[in-house]
């Protein structure tokens, strides 16, 4: 239903359609949803899931994938022409060295947290007058052995010896370095635009990213707050919703510009910045009784940022220099 919207949208106001490119979620890329995307004629980029990726893509080395620009820091990338779902797409493996950091860092958590509850598990079952089921036990292991990665990489026995239960475990350091060396970090894209480069699917799948981070600080952020919204009529709920999506497209204006000016801000940092610039009216005691205070305006102390910031978004021109 949205992919008919959007099409519609684009013939009414006369856009064509193989000028627009779709960034989709993962859930996206089965085979009836890619016919379907082909079938309007629109660009479109999808994660691919790891286990439908091509065997040959997810084999490459770290080391055979080319590092991307300084737009993408820390990003590798190889794109190479496929066949998936019986048909030949542009098939994209990015590593990303701070995503792989950051998975590592939650496999490492969960299993300082599974380890230790199996030790005290494989000892509760050692006491006299232990009553376990296999079933509650496996329940405890799984769930302990939840997270990502987590379950590949421990190993466990669970024996029944003379009516009781002995749990042993380990870790797999063959898996650990397997998972290393060929999983952390990787995110398997697929995308109809066969005359791509790597980095222009990478880059166009990022975007996806700064739309979320959008309406994440849409609705719980303290800037172009979705509500309160006092409202109750379709109408009136049709005219807020307008007036917050003009106000985000205003916001994304405001925030390409400054990015000329001071590359690397994000948007709460550069409302951070714009809102410690301000002009002050000092006022001053009226030389005769008749006479009105005197009022001299000056600007706050500005930083480099923010000086920057000023020029490039043309604050100058808002300064008032009135002094009397």
């Amino acid at each position: 239903m949205a992919l008919k919207r959007i099409v519609a949208l684009l013939d009414q106001h006369g856009l064509a359609r193989d000028t627009v490119t779709l960034v989709v979620d993962k859930g996206s890329a089965a085979l009836a949803n890619t016919l379907e995307l082909e079938q309007t004629g629109i660009g479109w980029i999808s994660a691919l899931p790891w286990n439908q990726a091509p065997v040959e893509l997810r084999a490459r080395t770290v080391e055979q994938l080319s590092a991307l620009s300084s737009a993408q820091p820390g990003v590798r990338a190889a794109a190479e022409r496929m066949i998936v779902h019986g048909r030949e797409y542009l098939c994209v493996l990015k590593y990303s060295a701070p995503f792989a950091a950051e998975q590592l860092h939650s496999v490492t958590t969960a299993l300082a947290k599974a380890l230790p509850a199996m030790r005290r598990l494989s000892m509760e079952l050692a006491k006299p007058g232990a009553r376990f089921t296999e079933a509650g036990i496996r329940n405890k292991i799984a769930r302990w052995l939840s997270g990502a990665f987590v379950s590949e990489l421990v190993r466990y026995e669970l024996v029944e010896r003379e009516g009781r239960w002995h749990l042993q475990f380990d870790v797999d350091p063959a898996a650990f370095e397997r998972l290393l060396a060929h999983r952390l970090g990787r995110t398997t894209l697929l995308s109809n635009r066969l005359d791509w480069t790597a980095e222009q699917v990478v880059a166009g799948y990022a975007g996806q990213q700064q739309i979320e981070r959008v309406f994440r600080g849409l609705k719980e952020g303290d800037w172009l707050g979705w509500g309160p919204m006092y409202h109750w009529t379709d109408q009136k709920i049709r005219v807020h919703a307008f007036y917050c999506m003009l106000g985000i497209s205003l916001l994304q204006y405001i925030y390409k510009k400054a990015q000329i000016a001071w590359a690397g801000l994000s948007m709460e940092q550069l409302r951070e910045q714009l809102d410690q610039i301000a002009q002050f009216a000092l006022l001053y005691p009226p030389q005769d009784e008749k006479a009105p205070n005197r009022v001299a305006l000056v600007l706050s102390k500005e930083t480099l940022a923010q000086q920057s910031l000023a020029k490039e978004l043309g604050l100058d021109t808002l300064q008032e220099s009135r002094r009397g």
